[in-house]
């Protein structure tokens, strides 16, 4: 039998931080808060002694993806780091198989339910037709 690798988390100091980005053009009219923007939830696997630390240290790194790029169409574009959107503790050593994350979907009907899992190839299809964001 091979031994499985994993991160002990016995002082609890794992972390997964969503690190909410948007892109959007340059030059934009502020103003408008219904206009349309790219936006990412990207979550991060962050090791720290505290939740207050684990969010400081987020931030810092969402701080760190902003950049401005020309798309295609020749237009200056902005990656801009919006803020943190989830900070979840994790509760179990790090290993094949162990739960990282859960999201808590509340009291909904056994249709709605029934209707969240994809099929292996609808999933695979997913991962292929979304874009690799390149930094």
């Amino acid at each position: 039998m091979k031994t499985q690798e994993k991160i002990s988390n016995k002082k609890g100091n794992w972390y997964i931080v969503e690190i909410i980005e948007k892109c959007e053009p340059v030059h934009r009219n502020e103003k408008q808060d219904l206009r349309r923007v790219t936006t990412w939830g990207n979550h991060h696997l962050i090791k720290a002694n505290s939740p207050e630390k684990a969010f400081d240290k987020a931030v810092k790194i969402g701080k760190e993806k902003n950049y401005n790029f020309i798309n295609s169409d020749k237009i200056e574009m902005e990656s801009i780091f919006v803020g943190i959107g989830e900070l979840l503790p994790i509760y179990e050593d790090i290993e094949d198989g162990a739960e990282l994350m859960w999201t808590d979907y509340g009291f909904i009907s056994n249709r709605r339910t029934m209707k969240m899992p994809y099929e292996k190839k609808e999933l695979m299809e997913l991962i292929k037709t979304k874009p690799i964001k390149k930094l």
